[in-house]
């Protein structure tokens, strides 16, 4: 390589760090975006909301079902309880309107092979109102109020 293509070559690496040095300057700061998980514990109070699931009469698979959702620091957890164990609901998303949703995951819980259920809902005030459905038996719909004291 010759002196004057070896300087063109630095010359380009010259102008190439100084413009990308530039470009990084110029562009505003990315902001940190929240989680739609993560709601401030002054939109949804502490506490745990029990939702019963009645059994649908005549029929051998849509049995009682209970859904249990403790809400403690703005953190929002929950399980699908069964005869004789519970799931836990996962990918559990509260939305700044109060609406939230998850599923469980199908697979043995306990000696019970347990269903995948999608679980849906809003909170209002001290209030839910929750939908249980499954691909075997029609949705469940049913309110609770808010029990004090997440645990």
């Amino acid at each position: 390589m010759d002196r004057k293509g070896g300087s063109v070559f630095r010359g380009s690496l010259r102008f190439l760090l100084i413009a990308g040095c530039t470009s990084f300057a110029a562009a505003p700061p990315v902001q940190a975006v929240e989680p739609a998980t993560t709601v401030p514990a002054t939109q949804l109070a502490d506490g745990i909301w029990i939702v019963q699931g009645r059994a649908i009469p005549g029929s051998r698979y849509c049995g009682d079902r209970l859904v249990r959702l403790t809400n403690s620091h703005g953190r929002l957890t929950g399980v699908v309880a069964l005869a004789r164990a519970s799931v836990p609901i996962e990918n559990l998303a509260l939305l700044p309107d109060g609406s939230f949703s998850g599923a469980t995951r199908a697979g043995l819980a306990g000696s019970r092979l347990a269903r995948f259920y999608k679980v849906t809902g809003k909170f209002s005030g001290d209030m839910i109102s929750l939908t249980l459905e499954d691909n075997i038996c029609p949705p469940r719909h049913g309110m609770a109020a808010r029990e004090a004291g997440g645990r």
